[in-house]
């Protein structure tokens, strides 16, 4: 059998991936950095030196996703398009979650030269015993006096807790506490709950555009109307191209702006349904006493990138009215333009009259002439013939009877080379 060439990397493709068994307690940090598609190399070195920090086998080049003991804690890399994800954790006992972090023990010089703008930053720490009472006092020292947000997961037998706030650290704080998950089940849950901090905040990153290319489509709406509204008025003394210059000003700072945002509206939708399906899997209901996190960060995210929709929307809507203000305004001037193909057609056919009006009058006076001096000729040569006793015939007499002939001769033979000159290229 004959195998397509993709068959292996494609079936690869289901494991390239996969989820991490843990056991609680455990205490996670995650970070992911903008990298950009092309910031991959800078990337990969980043995480190579960070295993010979701690003295581990190195990954091969080719490689989307990484998982080592480094010793002290296991980190797992991952290579997406555009950013990269660090996840480190550390199976151990913990009173105080967030204090003495994974993060805190990299090194600190790794950390500085870290390649790529940090996007994403979360503390999660997770506990076991969900059916144990929590210390409602405990929970709000954890997150600092903030208000905290909850609700129950995997079929009630997770809980998870947080704030959805930035702390001095720059790190986002997640408590979760599990019941008898199995340690593949609760590594799924650890996976899921983490994607969907680092693809929410993702999906926002069109917002800040969003925000700023509003005023300057407000301005691009305002002139196409102006400009429509001056082609509705049809002043005789304006020309359409005059109008041409502003509109294509406008139309190269609208291309601007669509090519500038178009990849991110369409990248925060992708991440977005990202969110949404990872919320399904975890199956979050509500937990007594507090506010459903996932339906209040939900709450912000839905507006916001409806926003960024809208936008969208409206860049495509302005896009199509400046291309048809430049179709009218092109059609306009073409149709100027065979107007004054047609008056100087009408020009030139007038002046074609009057050159072969003032031909068929020149022809007239070269046949005069033509004929003078060829009587001229005649009579001379008959004068000589004359002197020389060749003939004795009076050679004014003669001159007279040869004018007429000479003279029809003439003007046959001058409107001949008449017609041949002005006859078509085809004979016609």
């Amino acid at each position: 059998m004959k195998f397509h060439p993709e068959r292996d990397s494609l079936t690869l493709e289901l494991h390239a991936r996969p989820i991490r068994p843990v056991r609680a307690p455990l205490r996670i940090s995650h970070i992911g950095f903008g990298t950009g598609e092309h910031g991959g190399d800078r990337d990969f070195e980043d995480l190579v030196a960070l295993c010979r920090k701690f003295g581990k086998a190195e990954p091969s080049a080719d490689m989307k996703h990484f998982t080592a003991d480094l010793g002290p804690f296991t980190v797992k890399w991952e290579r997406h398009t555009e950013f990269s994800t660090y996840t480190f954790v550390r199976e151990e006992s913990f009173e105080a979650p967030f204090e003495e972090t994974v993060f805190g023990l990299l090194p600190a010089d790794w950390k500085e030269a870290k390649f790529g703008e940090v996007m994403v930053a979360v503390h999660l720490a997770v506990a076991d015993g969900v059916d144990a009472p929590l210390d409602g006092n405990k929970l709000s020292r954890w997150f600092d006096g903030n208000e905290v947000f909850a609700n129950r997961m995997e079929k009630e037998r997770v809980e998870i807790y947080g704030d959805l706030r930035t702390h001095d650290d720059g790190f986002d704080r997640m408590y979760l506490r599990a019941g008898d998950l199995g340690q593949e089940l609760l590594g799924q849950t650890v996976q899921r709950v983490l994607e969907l901090n680092t693809y929410w905040r993702l999906s926002l990153l069109s917002l800040p555009i969003a925000r700023e290319s509003s005023p300057k489509l407000e301005r691009i709406e305002r002139g196409l109307a102006k400009i429509a509204a001056e082609l509705a008025d049809g002043d005789q003394d304006r020309s359409d191209e005059s109008l041409l210059d502003p509109l294509a000003a406008l139309s190269a700072e609208l291309e601007t702006i669509i090519a500038s945002s178009s990849y991110r509206y369409r990248a925060s939708t992708a991440y977005f349904e990202i969110v949404e399906g990872r919320l399904r899997q975890l199956g979050a209901v509500n937990l007594n006493g507090y506010i459903h996190l996932f339906d209040y960060l939900m709450r912000r995210i839905d507006p916001a990138l409806r926003t960024c929709w809208s936008v969208q929307s409206r860049q495509e809507a302005i896009s199509k009215r400046a291309s048809r203000l430049s179709s009218l305004l092109r059609t306009g001037i073409e149709v100027k333009v065979e107007r004054q193909n047609r008056d100087l057609l009408d020009s030139m056919n007038r002046r074609a009259a009057q050159s072969l009006a003032i031909q068929r009058t020149v022809e007239g006076l070269s046949v005069v002439a033509i004929s003078y001096y060829a009587v001229n000729l005649l009579k001379y040569l008959l004068d000589g013939m004359v002197k020389a006793h060749l003939i004795t015939l009076d050679p004014t007499i003669v001159s007279a009877a040869f004018l007429p002939v000479l003279v029809i001769a003439l003007w046959f033979s001058l409107h001949r080379l008449t017609r041949r000159a002005l006859k078509k290229p085809d004979g016609k």
